[in-house]
Order: C-alpha cells, then structure tokens, then sequence
C-alpha cells in the first residue's frame, strides 16, 4: 500500500524531520537513509516500523541538525600530518614559496565535524518518526478503505458466478449425454444392453464439478469474512485468491458445455484481479 508521513520534532538541542514513503509490496522491506553515521538510532528506526507495518516498501529519511547551533568539529591529528607531509612535498616538487597554514588542512578535513550523541537525539527522532508513523498509517488506511469496496464487489460478482455454475452444471452433463446418445444412433452404432449407461455413468462421474463447486463456495464466504476483519488480511486474500484460480481451472478443464466453460473463465479473471489487488493490502 501506498502513503506519505512526515514527522518533525525538536528535543536535546537537535531539530529532527522523518520522512516515510510505503510502496506495493508483497512482503515487508525497510529502508532508512540518513543515518549512515548513527546506526544505533538506525537500528532502532529499524525495529519501530518492523512493529508499525507488515507489508510493503517503507522507506525512511532523516534530516537533522543542531537546533541553532554549529556542529563543532575535531581535528584528526594523523589525517593532519599526513595533509602536511604531502603539501610540504607537494611544494618542494612544484617550487611553490607560498607558506602551509592551518587554512589549507581544514580545507583538504583535517578537522571533521563530531558525529552527534545518539542518545542525545533519540528523543527528538522518536517523537518525528511516531508522527510521520500516524501519517503514513492513516495514508495506508484511507487506501484500504477503498480496496474493501473494490474486493466486495468482486467477491459478490464471484458468489453470483459460483450460483450460477451450479445450474449449469446438470444442464452441460445432460445436454454433453445427449450429443453423445444422438452421435452414436448418427453413426448407426449397436452398444451391448446396459453397456452404454455404465459408461455414461463413468463419465458423468469423472465429469462431476460439485466439489470444485463446493471449494469455490467455501473460499467465497472466506473472503467475505476476512474482508470484515480488522489487521493484516493481505497474505491470506492472495492465498485465497490463488486456490479460486486453481478451482476455477479445474472447474473449466471438466466443463462439458459452453456456458459452463465460460463461467469458469469468468471465476479465474475474477480471482486474478483480486490476487493482484490483495497484494496492495497490508
């Protein structure tokens, strides 16, 4: 599911923007950017929204700095002398006069900026990524809210074509048994007595579509209730909408006429699009 939440906080002397993003996907991977120099409180972000989501793209960046302040620097003394001995060579190779002042080795980062307190942090990025949580969380509702409306549509289009496969199932065996009576009087055929309504019989049963019927129907009131369920449904409905498929093929493999064939497509286009919907749900 889809979203944006943003979250702004200041605490400790650090002002703190996070940034999430929620992509499709089917299971749940996370991102955090921004942090690179604080994995501790990368981690930690980590960890809060592995609890917050189930399923999809998240993604985190985080924006900092110090809350009116300069972020005070340290001087990394081997980087310095090595930044001296090569300018000293450097100026030696080259014939340059002009004199090695402390300007140059802060240019080239001999003093670095000190990497922030962590803990000092922490409780300015908790409260920017609750926020951006509650945003994102609210996003990715208002989204499913309207994917309830369009999998309830497509399970009562499923329970109507499930109806109807059921009465036009006896119909395709009937009307299948007697091409084959009017095909075999056409050919001038004689069957043994008794011999031509054994084999029928065989093959009405190996014809026989009630308990793919019967499977379709249970998925259908499955679906139907998970769609009124609260939390996360989504794994579930591709499970479903993957079995009805199933169904549906078999269903289609043993239709004896067309309209039963047709249904059958019908049911397998439906389950399809509510496998590729049901991955959008958390």
């Amino acid at each position: 599911m889809t979203g944006f939440g943003r979250g702004q906080a200041q605490a400790g002397g650090y002002s703190v923007q996070a940034d999430l993003r929620s992509l499709n996907h089917r299971y749940l991977e996370v991102r955090v950017r921004g942090l690179t120099e604080l994995p501790a409180l990368a981690q930690r972000c980590e960890a809060r929204l592995r609890e917050a989501f189930f399923r999809g793209t998240i993604e985190l960046t985080v924006r900092w700095e110090l809350a009116g302040e300069v972020r005070p620097r340290r001087l990394v003394l081997p980087a310095a002398r090595r930044l001296a001995a090569e300018l000293g060579e450097l100026k030696a190779e080259l014939g340059i006069e002009e004199d090695i002042t402390i300007s140059h080795l802060i240019e080239l980062g001999a003093f670095q900026e000190e990497p922030p307190e962590e803990e000092a942090m922490w409780p300015a990025l908790e409260r920017a990524l609750e926020e951006a949580i509650s945003q994102l969380a609210a996003a990715r509702a208002a989204e499913g809210e309207k994917l309830r409306e369009v999998l309830a549509r497509e399970a009562n289009t499923l329970a109507e074509l499930v109806n109807r496969a059921r009465e036009e199932a006896p119909q395709a065996l009937s009307q299948a048994e007697a091409r084959l009576r009017a095909r075999i009087a056409q050919l001038g055929l004689a069957a043994e007595p008794g011999r031509l309504e054994q084999e029928l019989a065989l093959w009405a049963e190996r014809a026989d579509v009630t308990e793919e019927l019967d499977r379709l129907a249970a998925h259908v009131a499955r679906l139907e209730e998970l769609l009124d369920e609260d939390g996360a449904v989504g794994r579930e409905l591709e499970f479903l909408a993957q079995e009805l498929g199933r169904e549906a093929g078999t269903l289609a493999a043993k239709a004896r006429s067309v309209p039963l064939g047709q249904t059958a497509l019908a049911i397998r286009l439906c389950a399809d699009r509510i496998r590729e919907q049901a991955r959008n749900v958390e």
